[in-house]
């Protein structure tokens, strides 16, 4: 079994006030925890787009690979999946208008 850490990113929602007096919210992400996922490559690279997808509409909040190289293979894996596994995959057995 395989070990991968995983960064969990959310926006920062600070106020932040400049020396002017100008207020801003500051939503820049920062990293919010490091998970550790056990699986096979395929099983993590699963369950890591399962996990953004179920983020997609909460404030910019996503997870993130830690090792660039892993996040390159997880693209490539990715992009060789055919269209109709990619739409399941996003849609969950939604149901699509």
């Amino acid at each position: 079994m395989n070990k991968y850490k995983i960064e969990y990113w959310s926006p920062k929602n600070e106020t932040v006030v400049t020396e002017t007096g100008f207020r801003y919210l500051n939503t820049s992400s920062v990293i919010q925890r490091e998970e550790i996922w056990e699986g096979s490559k395929e099983e993590i690279f699963k369950r890591f787009d399962e996990s953004n997808n179920r983020l997609r509409y909460c404030n910019g909040s996503y997870y993130k690979f830690e090792d660039e190289t892993l996040n390159t293979e997880y693209l490539n894996w990715y992009h060789s999946l055919d269209e109709n596994t990619k739409f399941n995959m996003y849609y969950g057995g939604g149901v699509v208008d």
